[in-house]
């Protein structure tokens, strides 16, 4: 008993909960693009496209975002949290997307803005050799 006066319950046994799936294995065309130059090409772009500033605000550090469909690592962008990702309001691209390319151009002008800031880049570190 118990102070009330009742008699003391025992708690319950649940069932084990069931095992969780294994993750499928990749595929073999998977694998063989994991380890191919075209792969190779993409993490360094992007990793140049993630020293950028965000396009839109300027700030730093940047997550990079993949643009057009199908996807790929040679067409991103860098932006802040706050114009990326949804939890941060309008002013994010996963917010709404159609309200961040009338707000800061489209795809297109976007990606060559990227691939004008990454050719500056690339002239400020060759003019720093000599």
């Amino acid at each position: 008993m118990n102070l009330t006066g009742q008699p003391v319950r025992q708690k319950q046994v649940k069932p084990p909960k069931p095992a969780r799936k294994a993750l499928p294995p990749r595929s073999k065309k998977r694998l063989a693009y994991l380890s191919s130059p075209a792969r190779q090409d993409g993490k360094r772009h992007m990793t140049a496209v993630a020293q950028l500033p965000c396009l839109v605000c300027g700030a730093w550090p940047v997550e990079v975002h993949h643009e057009g469909k199908p996807r790929s690592d040679m067409s991103v962008l860098p932006l802040c949290p706050h114009h990326h990702r949804r939890e941060f309001g309008p002013d994010a691209y996963h917010y709404s997307p159609r309200a961040f390319y009338a707000a800061h151009g489209s795809s297109e002008a976007l990606l060559a803005r990227v691939t004008q800031q990454l050719r500056a880049l690339d002239d400020d570190s060759l003019c720093a050799w000599f």
